[in-house]
């Protein structure tokens, strides 16, 4: 009869606690960065300070600007940004990882995913690819600074 009490008491504990939790955002949903100011998405996933948009940006700015070589546990993950009329139009890998035989698949899933946020996003502003934390990180970075390059 006690262990039948104590396995109840311990439920209904379990539950209010369980329904008490309250999750948190990383920062505000895309769909509320409007107006003045853009939040941009550091490497570890965190909201970093915002930009004004008020920069202004390049109108006829072209070109291929390669951004920093990053170095992860993994190897080195380097990107180009293809810019047409200052706008971000194409990422091309230079280097990615390679240290272990399971980076070379994990790039080979992710490095199209990835390419694929940038072009959404118009920039390096992008999620981390699940099971590819190192790469998502260091492609993001590179990006970014191939942006700055650009004047972006």
């Amino acid at each position: 009869m006690i262990k039948v009490v104590m396995s109840l008491v311990s439920t209904a504990i379990g539950l209010v606690l369980l329904l008490s939790f309250k999750s948190h955002s990383a920062g505000p949903p895309r769909s509320a960065l409007s107006g003045a100011t853009a939040g941009t998405r550091s490497p570890h996933g965190t909201a970093s300070p915002s930009r004004t948009r008020s920069m202004k940006r390049p109108a006829g700015r072209s070109g291929v600007f390669a951004g920093d070589p990053i170095d992860t546990p993994y190897g080195t993950m380097q990107v180009a940004a293809v810019i047409k009329a200052g706008k971000l139009t194409n990422v091309k890998v230079l280097r990615h990882t390679d240290v272990g035989g399971r980076s070379a698949q994990i790039d080979a899933s992710s490095l199209p995913v990835l390419r694929s946020e940038a072009l959404s996003a118009h920039g390096a502003d992008i999620d981390v690819v699940s099971g590819a934390t190192y790469t998502s990180r260091g492609y993001a970075r590179s990006l970014q600074s191939a942006l700055d390059k650009a004047g972006i």
